[in-house]
This record gives structure tokens, C-alpha cells and sequence, in this order.
């Protein structure tokens, strides 16, 4: 009978660890993931409200979406930048899952209303109008960067304020018209424009990755600046071999001019110098293999290789190729963390959130993501970025009147080179006034150094007009 009673004690006491588990972790995730689960588009709640969504503006108050009286759901009367917002907006019908449309249904519906504001709305025979949301996008700025997006092409561009963390700036191409989705039978919409690539788009960045492997042989190596290196145009190694782009020798060099003349040898022979275990660490610390959790939007976890098989693998992720994957957003905010002295902010989109009265319910808040460099390191990396646009590869990033840093990128995505590699640059301006930091990524754009690079320049002068 004792031995009875001791089982039921212990079977007992397990399943109350069990529950208190189970209750745990139920909270934790409705912690996490409420606000995707709430802003579902398959939520019966949303589908059963009779509430009107609320307004969405941008950063200077320009509406981009509104309730018109009979309750259709009305977008910007500007075509062109009804489209560069899609992504970012979203639509009704939930397509875009990261538009503010979608994640924040709950909130433009106002769901949480309590059941005595529902009643006395409905005793004064007024439809309930949900919370409106102002977003950090600055609106004509994201279309005048979508207009200027070379013509034809697929990618991304991200402009950011490195110092507060805000997005400026979030373009996806292909884009889509919100009202294709609704009463337009014929309307074609093009594949993969309901993504927005700034978010989810993951892309092995090459030579952009350039930045963390230079980090993390700053934070290593203190020596590292006087080594000199030597570049043939190729290096092989047991394993396999990397080459520069079109075969360029680059003679003797030291870490500056390897970096603004993006050597492919020099920065293969520093990840192996370094080692898997720094670089990783490095690459860790600016976020790589973490899982972003912004209240504002998911962000897709940018990745870098946790183990490799031989010295190829090492070599070819110190170049950001082989299993080396980040998103546009996190390129973005990997430069604006080199521009603001080593420190990542955490990125925001909604700056503003009021009720019907109009009264701010949230309002943005700057904060800290951490602090990934020392301000002497990352000084060293500014330099560099800074020489890359003045005499390096970037030199068409360069905007009169303003000091911007960059790094150029060509992006292998096939391994018999039959498909032209995707163009990147990322980069910043060093301007109290404009601290503004930005990701430019052309699917099948071929060199950094050309169209990135001058759509970038554009970009960011607009955004200095455009957002003072």
C-alpha cells in the first residue's frame, strides 16, 4: 500500500510539473507570436467584426490607407506609389503577410474594444473605427526609389536611420496594386511581388559580408592593419581554390587597399587565419543564426555556417558566399551599426499608434539592440568603407557634399556561373543631420560596383531632401 501511494504521489506530482509546463510555455508563445496569431487573416474574430480599420499614414502624415464611408477599404490615389508601398502596406485580403494590413489587423480593428465602448457605439448607431497607425516610411522618398529601381530587375532596397533605428525606406520589386486584389478579375499580379525581400528575401551576400570578416580580424588581430598580403588574381588551397573578380591580380597589398579593391584571396586568407570559431563569433554578434524578434515585423534569421566539412567551406564564408545567407533589413543595420560608433539599434516601423479620439496609444521608442564593436574598431571599418567609395569599388556611390562609406558586392547564386551573380552595395552617410544607412540588392544585377552602387547614391540623397 506504501508503495502504492508513493507512485500516485510521484505520478501525481509529475503531471502538475506537466501542466505548470504546459501553461509555461503556452504563455511564452502567446508572448511571442500573439500578435501574428491575432493579425491571421484566417481569425474568425477579424472575420466577424463589423469595425472599420483605421487610418495608416506615413512618417510625415501622408494617408497611404483609409476607410472610405462605405466601408471599402481605400489606398493613396497615386498609382506609382501605391505600388512601392504594397509590401509595406499590405492589403486586405492578407497577401502580404508583413504588411501593416496583415500584422497589425488587430490593432487597425481595434478588437480589444471593450464590450461597454461596443455598446454605447452601437446605441449611437456608430460603426466602431479601429486604431490608426503612422509608420516610420517616409512615402515619397519609397517611391522615388522604387521609380528610380532599375528597370526589369528583382530585389531590394532599405534605408534606414542608424541612430534612432527608424526605417525610412523599405522597397521590394516586384510590387503589386492592393486593388488588383479586389474587383479586378483580369488583373495579373507577378510572381513573388507579395514578398517583401527586405524582410524575407535572403540572399548570400558576397563581398558586402567583407564588413564582418574585416571585424573580426580587427577584434582579433590587433597586428592585423600592418600584415601585407599577396594577390595573384587566384589562390589555391587544399580543397579548392577562389579567384578575384575577372582573374585581377592585386600584387602586394594591405588590409585597407584588399578591402576598398574587394579581394577575393586577401579576405579567403583572413577567414582561414581567423579560424570558423572567431569568424562565427563575429558574425553572431552582428546577428547572424539569430532569431530577430521585433515587435514592429518578422524579420527572416540571416545565417552563417555553425560548422563546415573542410578549409573550402571556411574560406568561401569568409568572401559571404557558400551557406552564407542575410536579408536586405539586417545588411542595412549591419553598416548603420559600423556608422554609429559599433552600436545596432533596434529597427522600427511604427512610429505612432492613436485611437478613434485620436489620442496616442503607443508612440516609437529608440532603443538599443546591442552593442556589437568598439568605437575604435568600428572607426577602422568606417575608414575603409569610406576609402571604398572614395577610390575603391564604390566610387559611384559618392554623393557631393556628404561623407558616405560602402562596400560593393557580387553575389555568386549558381556554381557553373551560367546565371549572372546578384549586385549588392550597403553603406552609409557620416552626418549627424542624415544618419541614414541603406542595403541595395539587384537580383541578376552582376557587378556592386555599377547599378547598386548609383541607385544607392540616389537613394540617399533623396532621403537627406526628403527627410532632412
Amino acid at each position: 500500500m506504501k508503495e502504492l501511494r508513493r507512485n500516485m504521489r510521484l505520478v501525481g506530482t509529475l503531471v502538475v510539473v506537466m501542466f505548470v509546463g504546459l501553461a509555461a510555455w503556452f504563455a511564452m508563445t502567446v508572448f511571442t507570436q500573439g500578435t501574428i496569431w491575432a493579425s491571421d487573416v484566417r481569425n474568425s474574430r477579424l472575420r466577424a467584426t463589423n469595425s472599420l480599420r483605421g487610418d495608416i499614414t506615413d512618417r510625415d502624415g501622408n494617408l497611404l490607407a483609409t476607410t472610405a464611408e462605405d466601408g471599402s477599404r481605400q489606398y493613396t490615389k497615386n498609382a506609382a506609389a501605391r505600388r512601392a508601398l504594397s509590401q509595406t502596406v499590405g492589403d486586405t485580403a492578407g497577401m502580404s503577410g508583413t504588411g501593416i494590413e496583415t500584422f497589425y489587423s488587430a490593432t487597425l480593428l481595434d478588437i480589444s474594444t471593450s464590450l461597454v465602448d461596443r455598446l454605447s457605439e452601437l446605441f449611437a448607431s456608430k460603426r466602431h473605427v479601429g486604431s490608426s497607425i503612422q509608420i516610420t516610411v517616409d512615402g515619397p522618398l519609397q517611391a522615388y526609389i522604387a521609380d528610380k529601381f532599375p528597370e526589369g530587375y528583382r530585389g531590394a532596397v532599405c534605408v534606414t536611420n542608424y541612430k534612432t533605428g527608424e526605417i525610412l525606406a523599405m522597397v521590394s520589386m516586384p510590387s503589386y496594386d492592393p486593388y488588383d486584389l479586389n474587383g479586378h478579375p483580369d488583373a495579373t499580379v507577378e510572381d513573388t511581388a507579395y514578398l517583401n525581400r527586405c524582410l524575407q528575401g535572403l540572399y548570400t551576400p558576397g563581398s558586402v559580408f567583407k564588413i564582418v570578416t574585416l571585424a573580426a580580424a580587427l577584434t582579433n588581430d590587433a597586428g592585423v592593419t600592418g600584415q601585407g598580403f599577396s594577390c595573384s588574381g587566384e589562390w589555391n588551397y587544399e580543397g579548392g581554390h577562389i579567384v578575384c573578380a575577372g582573374n585581377t591580380a592585386h600584387g602586394s597589398l594591405n588590409l585597407k587597399t584588399a578591402f576598398k579593391r574587394s579581394c577575393n584571396v586577401t579576405f579567403g586568407k583572413l577567414a582561414y587565419q581567423l579560424g570558423l570559431e572567431r569568424l562565427q563569433a563575429t558574425a553572431e554578434a552582428f546577428g547572424f543564426n539569430e532569431n530577430f524578434k521585433f515587435g514592429d515585423f518578422v524579420i527572416y534569421n540571416s545565417a552563417f555556417p555553425t560548422a563546415v566539412n573542410s578549409m573550402n567551406g571556411l574560406v568561401w564564408a569568409g568572401i559571404g558566399q557558400g551557406e552564407v545567407l542575410v536579408t536586405p533589413l539586417h545588411m542595412a543595420m549591419i553598416s548603420g551599426t559600423v556608422a554609429n560608433g559599433g552600436v545596432m539599434m533596434k529597427p522600427l516601423l511604427i512610429q505612432r499608434i492613436a485611437n478613434t479620439q485620436g489620442a496616442a496609444t503607443a508612440t516609437a521608442k529608440s532603443e538599443v539592440y546591442r552593442r556589437v564593436l568598439d568605437t575604435q574598431t568600428a572607426g577602422v571599418i568606417a575608414d575603409f568603407m569610406y576609402q571604398t567609395v572614395e577610390s575603391g569599388t564604390a566610387t559611384r556611390a559618392a554623393i557631393d557634399g556628404l561623407r558616405v562609406g560602402g562596400k560593393t558586392g557580387s553575389a555568386e547564386v549558381s556554381d557553373n556561373k551560367e546565371i549572372e551573380t546578384n549586385a549588392w552595395f550597403t553603406g552609409f552617410i557620416q552626418d549627424d543631420a542624415h544618419p541614414y544607412a541603406i542595403a541595395v540588392v539587384i537580383e541578376g544585377g552582376g557587378a556592386g560596383a555599377r547599378m547598386p552602387s548609383e541607385l544607392a547614391a540616389k537613394a540617399l540623397k533623396k532621403a537627406v531632401e526628403y527627410v532632412g
